[in-house]
């Protein structure tokens, strides 16, 4: 697991470290010789265009060049901004360049040679508002290169919310230092950086500073996996109840049941539209399909734990009559209830519903659903991320799972961003699969917190073994069990 800071906090710790007596030039000289030697081990290409702010990246930058340039490479370097006033160590930098003959004009960006390097050191964490006109068109053009390593981070990314400011570098990879911005993990962030190199030069930031928060990966996760006594029997592994599948949407139903059966769960239910209960049972005999056509006059066992409301729910009377059902009887709950999909539709237009729930809730909101929770758009969710999941938690008492491109999962006390999953999980069903195992294995004794963080990762690490196998386009949402059950049987 790696701790990720705001980039204020990685600048206060740089400069306590100087405040101690430490030297700022020396600390940019072992940067840029360990991204020097990083670049050189990572590229089979002899020629290099380095792109140099004015600020202390830039410094960066220059003294890479410089290093390279000692090293034999063809290097070029261009001076990104010469209308602002460089900083100390950044000018120091640039004359070294300049005596050296190394600085030329932005214009050598317009061949677009073949088999050169750029090395993007512009902005750093320094970028504050959108990138200008001048710049835009300068990344532009650093873009069409097909290799760009980014110092830090790629520029014109913000280094907190990962949201692009205007324009920004694609990077092939990106070497960062001190400690890991959280930007790298998020929206453009996460997409742009390409491979991320760290390298916290000696100053240990994870130890000594608090992270806002985790990234991880399934490795990171897999050893929370439900383990099995030899003596074991179905009542030690839970009993997991789903709610869902209205006219029309009962494949959303039969997939979240399929998946908790298939994580382990000991016993699954699916209360559902009737007409779904033949091909529920012809799909999985196992699990015990229930036909409800009067919620109101249902009775829920009191002995199950587990319960996932919101698969296949629409806007109709009957799906508010079963999402009813289940706030009605929270407040007698032994258990665990997630909700996901038509729950969360229903709980955005009356956030009091839950006011007499005892049980713990899980949520699993994607950014359309996470925008109407929190009246507020789509854009707003999506440009801060961090700060819409932490809303939710704090507006519903809740273990929240912010689907997405670098999925969320928080509590009132951690926050964690999944490396694992990509494009290949955008299409309809996923979102059930995971509703589905995250009750699987709760159901199973894992904590609501540990049930997400695990559920997330091997639902991501299913995708990515599909698009190994097939390719990105294709996948089916029910094609994803057969990857999960395997990856979580997997011997450790």
């Amino acid at each position: 697991m790696k701790p990720l800071f705001l980039s204020d906090e990685v600048k206060l710790h740089e400069a306590q470290y100087f405040y101690q007596g430490n030297s700022d030039k020396q600390l940019m000289l072992k940067a840029a010789k360990v991204a020097t030697d990083f670049i050189a081990k990572s590229t089979s290409f002899k020629k290099f265009i380095c792109v140099c702010g004015p600020g202390n990246n830039g410094g960066d930058g220059y003294y890479i060049g410089i290093n390279l340039s000692k090293m034999g490479f063809d290097v070029k370097i261009i001076d990104a901004i010469k209308n602002k006033e460089k900083s100390l160590l950044c000018k120091d930098a640039f004359n070294i360049a300049f005596n050296g003959n190394l600085i030329h004009k932005s214009s050598i960006l317009d061949n677009n040679q073949k088999n050169v390097v750029i090395i993007d050191a512009i902005f750093g964490t320094s970028l504050k508002g959108c990138v200008s006109p001048s710049i835009s068109m300068l990344i532009n053009k650093m873009n069409k290169f097909d290799e760009i390593f980014s110092i830090d981070l790629p520029s014109g990314i913000d280094p907190d919310l990962g949201i692009s400011c205007g324009t920004h570098v694609n990077a092939k990879k990106t070497i960062s230092f001190v400690g890991r911005k959280v930007g790298l993990s998020l929206n453009e962030g996460k997409i742009s950086s390409g491979k991320l190199y760290f390298d916290n030069l000696d100053l240990d930031m994870q130890t000594q500073s608090k992270a806002l928060a985790i990234s991880y990966n399934f490795e990171d996760v897999k050893d929370l996996t439900p383990k099995r006594s030899t003596d074991s029997h179905k009542g030690n592994h839970g009993k997991t109840v789903i709610f869902g599948g209205d006219i029309k949407m009962g494949g959303a139903a039969i997939m979240a049941a399929e998946m908790s059966l298939k994580s382990g769960s000991g016993l699954v239910s699916l209360i559902t539209q009737p007409i779904h209960v033949e091909a529920s049972l012809i799909r999985n005999p196992e699990i015990m399909t229930i036909g409800c056509e009067r919620p109101n006059e249902f009775k829920l066992d009191p002995d199950n734990n587990t319960f996932v409301c919101g698969p296949g729910l629409t806007d109709s009377n009957w799906s508010k009559s079963i999402i009813e059902l289940l706030i009605n009887y929270s407040s007698k709950i032994n258990g665990s209830i997630i909700l996901d999909a038509g729950a969360l539709r229903y709980l955005a237009k009356d956030n009091n519903c839950l006011k007499n729930n005892a049980a713990p809730i899980i949520m699993t909101p994607h950014p359309g659903e996470a925008a109407d929770l929190l009246n507020i758009p789509i854009k707003e969710v999506q440009q801060d991320r961090i700060n819409s999941a932490k809303k939710l938690v704090g507006m519903y008492s809740a273990t929240v799972v912010l689907k997405g491109y670098g999925t969320i999962i928080a509590n009132k006390e951690e926050l964690y961003i999944c490396e694992e999953g990509g494009p290949e999980l955008a299409t309809g069903g996923t979102g059930d699969i995971l509703a589905g195992l995250i009750g699987g294995l709760v159901s199973q004794g894992l904590s609501s917190l540990n049930a997400c963080l695990l559920a997330v990762a091997v639902h991501g690490k299913a995708g990515s073994q599909f698009k190994l196998e097939n390719g990105i386009n294709g996948l089916a949402a029910s094609e994803l069990i057969p990857y999960i059950r395997k990856t979580l049987n997997k011997k450790r």
